[in-house]
């Protein structure tokens, strides 16, 4: 959201009107024609005072039926601070769905010296045309520089997603998947006093995304994340190989909720005003699945206790 200030003097004397009435508002929709620059309308004038509305109306008011983005004007300012000074202020929103509703886009305001008026009821539609002019000048510029930066006016999402992230050099005390076999060497917290468990990996995933706005499309680069850490994963001593496939397979269900959470981004268009959170949402779908699959894991599976269950699960994640 950008505020512009203006301060125009205006000698308003009979020999200087003709002027005013040259200088009067007209929007520049020709403007918006070049190129790929999106259109707009106002799709409706309100705020106070009521009596300024008819005039913007009028003269604002004059648009094309249909739009690429809807937008809503409210005069906040209309009116003479004293008989020398006239102020306006109009705020312009961006109406994009129901649901977020008008989003600020644009604030405007002016200031006029208005010497020789002798009736302040007299020009106030001499001040909607001036006011209407500045603001509009003012406008189309800042739409033209920022249609295709400004977040709240996105008009596409276009995801990419990176090879799930691995370091160029290893780390100390994470080990992302891929990285290299998981061994019991990776294991290097103490064991929990009186566990009934002969050991117990730390895994999880996280996803970072590199969101980058260009003539209206969001280009949304993301990476996953896909580790354990070793200072949080514990064994005890003298244990088996196949207690080390048990683990190795809680490992590759944290890897399988990643893979779950892109294919369904891929699956899906996000909307440009909703992409944030529904990334999050089916983030924290993937991640449910991923918790729920881990214990239904280890209840079928007695922890690894039972071989043939244990089996069949690291056969599901070969």
């Amino acid at each position: 959201m950008m505020t512009f200030k203006m301060f125009t003097t205006i000698w308003a004397k009979n020999t200087h009107k003709k002027h005013l009435i040259a200088g009067a508002f007209y929007f520049i929709f020709s403007l918006l024609a070049v190129g790929q620059i999106p259109t707009f309308r106002f799709q409706s004038i309100g705020g106070t005072p009521a009596h300024s509305l008819p005039y913007f109306q009028k003269y604002i008011g004059k648009q094309a039926s249909t739009a690429d983005f809807d937008l809503q004007m409210q005069v906040k300012e209309f009116e003479f601070k004293s008989k020398d000074l006239f102020q306006f202020h109009a705020d312009i929103f961006v109406v994009r769905d129901t649901i977020s509703g008008p989003q600020l886009l644009y604030s405007y305001k002016s200031q006029f010296k208005t010497q020789g008026y002798k009736s302040k009821a007299e020009h106030g539609e001499e001040m909607a045309k001036l006011s209407s002019q500045s603001l509009s000048e003012r406008f189309n510029a800042w739409w033209k520089n920022n249609w295709d930066r400004d977040p709240k006016l996105i008009q596409e999402v276009r995801v990419d997603f990176l090879p799930d992230y691995l370091p160029q050099k290893a780390e100390e005390d994470t080990l992302f998947y891929g990285q290299k076999t998981l061994d019991w060497g990776d294991f290097k917290s103490k064991s929990y006093p009186g566990s009934r468990f002969a050991a117990q990996i730390f895994s999880n995933f996280e996803y970072h995304a590199f969101p980058k706005i260009e003539k209206g499309i969001l280009y949304l680069p993301i990476q996953v994340k896909v580790y354990m850490l070793r200072s949080h994963s514990w064994k005890k001593e003298n244990l088996p190989d196949r207690a080390l496939e048990h683990e190795l397979t809680h490992f590759k269900i944290t890897h399988q909720a990643a893979q779950q959470f892109k294919d369904q981004i891929k699956r899906m268009k996000l909307r440009p005003l909703w992409y944030d959170s529904e990334l999050q949402w089916w983030f924290l779908d993937a991640y449910r699945w991923m918790n729920n699959t881990q214990k239904t894991y280890d209840t079928e599976t007695g922890h690894g206790i039972h071989p043939v269950e244990q089996e069949k699960w690291n056969d599901k994640f070969r």
